[in-house]
């Protein structure tokens, strides 16, 4: 009954210039526009062969008191309903599969010739035609994993994982997180621009696969999770710094509570960092880059990429994909944000805003979410001062956390390389709205901090809650160092590496580095 109007082809990443990393579902299927009047009962099917999933667009939504709409799976399983509401020009939730079943049933008395709704088009959504899983636009192996995957050999990752959101704005895809305890997402302002886009946001946690080996950790929308909001409201965005805060307008007894919320570091990123993204590529189920092809952990290569999307981003070479933009950049050695990432691509390095920017900004306006704020930065030096033995590595050793602590808890407010946005394989016509809100320009912030820790300075508002929960890795017992383990370095010598590492690190700092087995050789 419902042809496909068209599909629009992935264009390769390497052949685009630097640009935003959102990406879109399928283009609309074109139909007869179907709806019902309020004194009428109908029933249609919303078909399209091999999708994931289907997306009715409502035109006008008019359900009199006593009447029900409901969208639901052929099955059963999943279901949707609509009664004494009136809305429209919105997209319903989506239903996992390739069929929507749209069921109007009126009240007794309803008057006629009153529309009920308008279904005018749909969206759907599939994997790639071969079948493989592998996305298009991805450069290189991809080596980003499932985050159930990392689940006991990476907890604090996974745990970290949990604040993602999986946002579907109109038809288009970007990554979220809460930020601060509030109830609060962030995500790029190239994926919600404006109230329109805000009221058109669907937001989706706890998108992941049961195991490991599922093969739906490839498929789009597969695995789905908990849809806890189909609107959002602005409260503060940029584009000079692509970035939107809004606030979920949360389905009715929902609690945020157990997804916990992301902390940013007040100082940005440090160079030579290590790092880990966590995302939601093309909107697959969420997923962790933390390791490069040559499995080293990804670092801040970069703190002023000239080839970005926007100018002074930090710049890294984890795997992204359309549909990663908003996507957190955790450091490795504190577990805070860092950047936000925003620009992908093959031909150099992937860009993302400093956190600081942002921190700037929302503090300016008195907008800046309740514990969104971390502690210090940890002293990194990028490069080693003395030759070692074997090449030097890049990266920040990672401070050791065999148990996780327990993810903070939001207290939500009930109501809201080369680059180039690399689209998802089903992208659609319909470009995003350009309307943007001026943003306060913030206090340059670009200074790498130093090798002594500094001390961040208190948000202007008391936190209505605890602070967050996520402690501080005891500090082992330093061992006793043998005679000649130290082969000569005056500092923090790792026997993994048979590394010394450069000066800056204290020597607390130093015997926290276990899984390095790094020994303090200073005085």
């Amino acid at each position: 009954m419902f042809a496909s109007l068209w599909s629009i082809v992935a264009v390769s990443v390497a052949a685009i210039a630097s640009a935003f990393q959102d990406a879109q579902l399928n283009a609309d299927d074109t139909l007869i526009v179907r709806g019902a009047t309020a004194n009428e009962f109908v029933s249609y099917d919303f078909y399209h062969a091999n999708a994931t999933f289907v997306s009715v667009h409502f035109a006008s939504l008019d359900i009199p008191v006593g009447g029900l709409l409901t969208i639901h799976s052929p099955d059963g399983s999943t279901r949707f309903s609509y009664s004494n509401v009136s809305q429209a020009d919105f997209y319903a939730e989506s239903i996992e599969g390739d069929t929507a079943v749209v069921t109007y049933t009126p009240p007794k008395h309803a008057t006629d010739g009153v529309d009920a709704f308008v279904v005018d088009k749909f969206a759907h959504g599939y994997i790639h035609e071969d079948g493989s899983g592998e996305p298009e636009g991805l450069c290189g192996i991809d080596t980003s994993k499932a985050a159930v995957c990392l689940n006991e050999s990476a907890p604090i990752k996974y745990e970290k994982s949990k604040t993602l959101a999986r946002l579907v704005i109109n038809r288009r895809l970007c990554t979220g997180w809460l930020f601060g305890s509030e109830g609060h997402v962030i995500t790029n302002h190239h994926c919600i621009a404006n109230a329109s886009d805000a009221s058109n946001t669907q937001v989706e946690f706890g998108a992941e696969c049961a195991t490991c080996d599922e093969y739906n950790n490839f498929y789009q929308m597969a695995c789905k999770g908990s849809i806890v909001a189909t609107t959002t409201q602005v409260v503060y965005t940029s584009a000079e710094h692509d970035f939107t805060l809004v606030q979920l307008n949360l389905k009715p007894g929902v609690s945020l509570a157990k997804y916990g919320y992301l902390q940013a570091r007040a100082s940005g990123p440090v160079l030579g960092e290590s790092i880990y993204i966590p995302q939601h590529p093309n909107g697959k189920p969420r997923r962790i880059a933390h390791v490069l092809e040559n499995n080293l952990p990804g670092t801040i290569e970069s703190l002023n990429f000239p080839d970005s999307c926007l100018p002074d981003e930090a710049g890294h070479s984890l795997n992204t994909e359309g549909g990663s933009s908003g996507s957190p950049v955790l450091s490795t050695t504190d577990n805070t944000v860092v950047a936000l990432h925003n620009c992908g691509g093959c031909a150099t390095l992937s860009g993302a805003i400093k956190i600081e920017k942002v921190i700037a900004d929302l503090t300016k306006a008195n907008l800046l979410p309740k514990n969104a704020i971390a502690g210090s930065a940890p002293v990194t030096t990028p490069t080693p001062s003395t030759p070692t033995p074997t090449p030097a590595p890049t990266f920040a050793p990672k401070t050791p956390a065999p148990t996780p602590s327990p993810m903070p808890s939001p207290t939500p407010v009930p109501t809201s390389k080369t680059l180039s946005p690399t689209p998802s394989p089903t992208p659609f016509p319909t470009p995003v709205p350009t309307s943007k809100t001026p943003s306060p320009t913030p206090s340059p912030t670009t200074a790498i901090p130093t090798p002594a820790p500094t001390t961040v300075a208190p948000v202007t508002r008391a936190p209505a809650n605890p602070s967050p929960t996520t402690d501080v890795p005891t500090t082992p017992t330093p061992s006793t160092v043998a005679p000649g383990a130290c082969r000569g370095c005056k500092g923090c010598y790792s026997s993994l590496l048979s590394y010394c590492f450069p000066t800056g690190y204290s020597k607390a700092q130093c015997i926290s580095f276990v899984d390095f087995k790094a020994v303090w050789c200073g005085n």
